[in-house]
Parts: structure tokens; sequence; C-alpha cells
């Protein structure tokens, strides 16, 4: 596996647990309460409610228009796909679902017909991870800290990441 393919997993992991945290911490600032790690709801048990349900929460708020939910739940498919298909060879080969969110991301973001697939993949889903990132951290409040970002095989000028993916980003960017 290429070296970008790597780094956008771990990146696109960190963002799915800074998107989770906000989800969380909003959640228990509504429900009011104070210690999520031994919440039996929002804790780290296995009957708290998952990832996948987080962001079934979100997606059933009128806050968000059809195109930033049809974002949500790609994001969310394309991080199971990622967790189920964590032994593919290529990151191209982790879009397995039925939906086709590969070509989802490629309609979403387009791009140069010279890139090959799958480093379209790649730079469309830093798009998605920067605008859910921010999306998410609008919907509960939530500051978010802007990364510069080094890299020169995808065109975008910066990347929105939280605090929380920030405080480990370093370990991933060289």
């Amino acid at each position: 596996m290429v070296s970008y393919e790597v780094k956008i997993r771990n990146e696109f992991f960190i963002s799915a647990l800074f998107v989770e945290n906000n989800i969380t911490t909003y959640i228990s600032d509504k429900l009011k309460i104070n210690d999520t790690g031994n919440s039996i709801f929002l804790g780290h048990r296995e009957d708290a409610i998952s990832f996948n349900q987080k962001i079934e929460l979100l997606l059933e708020s009128d806050d968000f228009s059809i195109i930033d939910k049809s974002k949500l739940s790609v994001f969310r498919e394309i991080h199971n796909e990622l967790l189920e298909n964590k032994d593919k060879t290529s990151f191209e080969d982790c879009f397995t679902s039925p939906n086709n969110n590969g070509d989802f991301l490629l309609i979403l973001y387009p791009q140069s017909d010279y890139l090959p697939r799958d480093e379209k993949l790649t730079n469309a889903c830093y798009h998605l991870i920067g605008e859910i990132s921010e999306l998410v951290a609008k919907f509960t409040n939530k500051p978010e800290v802007k990364l510069e970002s080094k890299k020169r095989y995808f065109k975008m000028d910066a990347l929105k990441l939280s605090k929380f993916a920030f405080l480990f980003s370093f370990l991933f960017i060289r």
C-alpha cells in the first residue's frame, strides 16, 4: 500500500474520533451527563451507543441540509468500510459498499481526469474529512483548529481538524 493511502486511513480514523467525541460531548451536555466515561449510554462499554448510532442521531436533526446528511451518511459508511476492509492492499479496494460511496465522492468532489482513481479517492476523502469536521464542529458549537497541509498530492489549501485531531495529527504528518 502506498504511504499516502495509509495516511488517509489514519487521518480518516482520527477525524472519526473527533466526530464521535464531539457528538458524545454534545449529547452529554444536552442530557446533563457529567461522567460520560462511566455512562451506560455514552461510555466506553459494550452496551453504549455506537459510532453509527451517534451519526444516526445527527442525521435525524433538521439542522442539516440533504447534501450535508448525505455527506454524514457516506462518512459513516466509509468509516465502516475501512474497518471491515482493513486488510485490503489498496485504499480503493476498501470501497466495497453497494452504495458506491467512491463514486459519490468523485461526483461530489470532481478532479482531474489525469489522476488515477485511487488518488482521486484519496483527495476526495480529504475534502470529506475537512467538511465533516467543520460541519460537526459547527453543529456541536466546538471550535476547530485549522491545520495547513504540506501535502502536494491533493489540491486543498487547508485541512480543517478539531483540537482533538490536531493533537494526534503530528504522528502521521511528516
